[in-house]
């Protein structure tokens, strides 16, 4: 991993991705100016995300009882002007001060909603669900996975989603900033389920999307991460 300056240091862990294929005008109009969506044979993809933050430090500083928490967001995939990256669609924290710090300084689309991260193991086989709430709702996303980890094919729908460095958005007229860690290996999935028939909150379009089964299902232990800088797209 890259020892260049980092505006983030943290560990993501327990990682679960539901992703599926679709029509490309779907996410078009929600990208930034610059990007385009990266299609796999000829569609766009989307992931429901959930994952775990722990170990979290913000420009050289660890704040307490903020450290450790779960997030989910909705992503696309994009080419962008400087290489392929992932564009945010909606990003669900529990914790205010984070979703205020990462709006005020990177732009992103987070939100402080209540979300709630469960892990448990059988048979070696990790199970990890991501719940969240928005209004009286409840939704969840969660996948368990074969004990043992592989690394990811080259070629694969897989590969083609999880190997991203760099982030977009339109943050004051457009920013981008890289995402660095060691390659992630993966866990096949033995069973998954996806509970957001509304598409809540990222949008009433993605519901019917959310029912379809996914195009890949992935687990990953992760690892350690740095977020760069923010700086301008294209620069």
């Amino acid at each position: 991993m890259s020892d260049g300056p980092s505006w983030m240091q943290a560990d993501w862990g327990n990682l679960v991705m539901v992703s599926w294929l679709v029509d490309p005008s779907l996410v078009k109009e929600k990208l930034p100016a610059g990007c385009s969506p990266d299609l796999w044979e000829g569609a766009a993809a989307i992931s429901l995300v959930g994952v775990e933050f722990s170990s979290v430090v913000v420009k050289g500083i660890s704040w307490p009882w903020h450290d450790r928490f779960p997030e989910v967001n909705l992503r696309t995939y994009v080419q962008g002007p400087n290489g392929p990256g992932v564009v945010f669609l909606g990003e669900l924290v529990p914790k205010l001060l984070v979703a205020r710090l990462a709006r005020k300084a990177f732009g992103e689309p987070y939100e402080k909603r209540k979300v709630r991260m469960e892990k448990r193991i059988r048979h070696n086989e990790p199970e990890a669900a991501y719940e969240w709430e928005v209004g009286t709702r409840t939704f969840r996303i969660s996948v368990r996975a074969e004990a043992q980890a592989h690394a990811v094919v080259g070629g694969t729908l897989e590969e083609f989603l999880l190997h991203r460095n760099r982030g977009y958005n339109s943050f004051r007229g457009g920013t981008t900033y890289e995402v660095r860690h060691e390659p992630w290996t993966m866990r096949a999935p033995l069973r998954y389920a996806v509970d957001c028939a509304t598409g809540d909150p990222f949008g009433p379009a993605f519901g019917p999307v959310f029912q379809e089964e996914g195009a890949s299902v992935i687990f990953s232990d992760g690892s350690a991460v740095k977020v760069g800088y923010p700086r301008r797209t294209g620069a």
